[in-house]
């Protein structure tokens, strides 16, 4: 009988922690306006789903869903406009041309590994290799954009004919990747490679770290050991601060904006996780300025 009573009691220890943990979701409030801020992950597996209660009824009391881009009615046209302005090469460059050889060698093994041509690679500026190689690397482990925790929502706010705002546009993201001078391209393309056989070690770290709200640890794995290579490849330190420092500073206003808005709402934000944690996140920069925030 106390054996079975042991048995019950470490149950529960363990169903109560896992309930208990916190999320990756922040209640933020001044005043008369709320607002959820959700951090997310752009591709997830299948069986993230269903999501904690706590996030689904945060979304349920919102009237307005936040997003940086609202992919699921962007005008895919002009995205794919953008991408053969912004991501190819001209005639008489091509990657082969623009890398080090030892650079050149190492990202065509690795796409020959996931049964992609160089000749299908060759036209494409740095950066857009980089985005590549990361989504295909994650796929391969059946794990797809199409999961995103962004785009769960946003279905869901589409079939309630719900407000969507957006923090971002298509076309600002791709000017933001782009715009980065040729070394900072080729020094985050080293960057990839170097961590691509870690990549799904990282992926699964980021994976815990975000169900459990464990911010430290997403911040460890993460953007830590980004500037941490830094020393090592300079170009890293610009690609961080305009992915990131700058960027952030930007939707903090625009988080601002939507706190002080007069009229009483409750908003649904959902940003990459990444730019909520770390010594300049935007979980630090609104405690700094005062806002009542809690973890959920």
């Amino acid at each position: 009988m106390k054996k079975r009573l042991i048995i019950i009691a470490v149950i529960c220890i363990l169903f109560s922690s896992q309930i208990w943990s916190d999320s990756f979701l922040w209640e933020v409030e001044n005043g008369k306006n709320k607002v959820y801020l959700l951090g997310s992950l752009h591709i997830m597996p299948e069986d993230v789903y269903p999501l904690d209660d706590r996030i689904e009824e945060a979304f349920k009391e919102a009237e307005i869903l936040v997003v940086e881009v609202d992919i699921a009615n962007a005008d895919q046209g002009k995205i794919q406009a953008l991408i053969v302005e912004k991501a190819f090469y001209k005639e008489g460059r091509n990657l082969q041309t623009e890398l080090p050889a030892e650079l050149y060698k190492a990202v065509s093994e690795e796409f020959e590994e996931l049964g992609v041509p160089m000749t299908q690679i060759d036209i494409y500026k740095p950066w857009f290799v980089s985005l590549n190689l990361g989504i295909l690397s994650l796929q391969k482990l059946n794990i797809t954009t199409g999961l995103g925790i962004d785009v769960h929502f946003l279905n869901q706010a589409n079939e309630k004919e719900m407000e969507i705002l957006e923090l971002e546009t298509a076309a600002s993201q791709l000017e933001m990747l782009s715009s980065n001078p040729d070394k900072v391209q080729i020094d985050y393309l080293q960057y990839t490679i170097d961590d691509y056989e870690q990549s799904k070690a990282t992926y699964m770290d980021m994976l815990d770290a975000w169900t459990t709200g464990d911010t430290e640890k997403m911040n460890a794995v993460t953007k830590v050991k980004m500037l941490e290579l830094g020393e090592e490849l300079p170009g890293i330190i610009d690609f961080y601060n305009k992915m990131f420092t700058e960027r952030d500073e930007k939707i903090l206003g625009k988080l601002e904006v939507l706190l002080n808005n007069e009229e009483e709402k409750v908003y649904f934000i959902i940003i990459g996780a990444l730019h909520l944690v770390g010594e300049d996140g935007l979980i630090r920069l609104l405690n700094e300025k005062g806002y009542n925030i809690k973890q959920l």
